[in-house]
Parts: C-alpha cells; sequence; structure tokens
C-alpha cells in the first residue's frame, strides 16, 4: 500500500509530500535520535496508559515492550554510527498535535493512534526513499508495526467509549493533525 493509500486506510485526512524524505535524510544521525527518543516516549505513553484504561495493561505492557525493542534497534543503529540518542529536543510534530487535542483519556488514546498512523506513512516513504542498508531496512520493517499499533489504539478506543463519540473525537484531531502537517517545518526528524 502507497502512502497515500496508507494515509485514507488509516483515517488522516492529508499525505505528506515525498519530497519531506530528502530533508529528513539530510541528516541521518538526528533523523535516528529524533526517532530513538519517540520509540521510547512512546514506550512510556503506554506505561503510563496501563493504570488508567481498564482491562489492558497486559496489551499495553506488550506495545510497551515493543516500542522499547525499537529503541534498543535505533540505538544499536546510532551507536554503529559512533553516536547515541543524547538530550531529547523535542518533535515540534508531536509537540503541535498534543496541544491540537483535548486532555480527556479518550483523546490521549486516540493522538497516540493518530500519531502511529502518520509513522507509519512516514516510515513507508523513508523506506522507499532511504538508501539500501540497514537504515532502509528498518524503516521498510517498522512501518508495520506502526500501523499494528494504530490499530490498537483505534480498537481500545472503541472498546471503551461509543463508536459515535469516538468518531467525533477523531474527526475533530485527524482536522487538526493534517493543519499541523501542512504548516510544519520539515526537518532530519520523524515527523
Amino acid at each position: 500500500m502507497g502512502p497515500i493509500m496508507a494515509a485514507a486506510v488509516l483515517g488522516l485526512k492529508s499525505h505528506t509530500d515525498p519530497a519531506w524524505t530528502k530533508v529528513a535524510l539530510s541528516d541521518e544521525i538526528a533523523l535516528l535520535r529524533d526517532h530513538a527518543h519517540l520509540e521510547r516516549k512512546a514506550a512510556g505513553h503506554m506505561i503510563t496508559l496501563m493504570g488508567q484504561v481498564q482491562g489492558a495493561a497486559d496489551r499495553l505492557l506488550e506495545n510497551a515492550r515493543e516500542e522499547l525493542d525499537h529503541f534498543a534497534r535505533v540505538s544499536a543503529l546510532l551507536a554503529a554510527r559512533g553516536a547515541e540518542p543524547g538530550k531529547d529536543p523535542g518533535n515540534p510534530y508531536v509537540q503541535a498535535v498534543a496541544q491540537a487535542t483535548g486532555k480527556s483519556l479518550l483523546d490521549r488514546v486516540l493522538r497516540m493512534g493518530i500519531i502511529e498512523a502518520r509513522s507509519y506513512e512516514h516510515f513507508t516513504l523513508l523506506g522507499e526513499a532511504a538508501p539500501e542498508g540497514n537504515l532502509k531496512r528498518m524503516f521498510l520493517e517498522l512501518k508495520d508495526s506502526e500501523a499494528g499499533h494504530h490499530a490498537f489504539f483505534i480498537g481500545l478506543a472503541y472498546e471503551h467509549w461509543p463508536r459515535a463519540t469516538v468518531r467525533e473525537h477523531w474527526d475533530k484531531l485527524a482536522d487538526a493533525e493534517a493543519e499541523i502537517v501542512a504548516h510544519i517545518e520539515w526537518g532530519p526528524r520523524v515527523h
């Protein structure tokens, strides 16, 4: 599935211009550092949700472990390049999405879902654009995991809230996220 089709299937209301990959790949160390911090923070958010979403602790823990495995994999690629994750400068996209959405538990679950959907799209684009090697392989392998995490969070929302409420919150979030994507400055980041 191409990135434009993926955007529609995963409920995104926009798609990323493939030219973005040139900027994202312009500094592999910065890109990998951003990726490492995103994976680490995703695991942390899932662990936090374990105490807040009833009946989902085991599944959240499984997903958090997967995110930590991804963090370890990205850290190993950094080490092979003589670098480490370093200080987290923050990711402007994730920060903007967090500021643009509600603070309810449902909004936080859906926010994780939309970030995972956009990650799928971006890893698909990066996997197509990256030169042959470990980086390309990693992006192509991780993209399906991101789609799975997206599906997990959407499923979790539908388990705990009425469908109409989930759809209403998702539509608002997807509109805000599309606006963020349209105006965010590109950089050597996953988003």
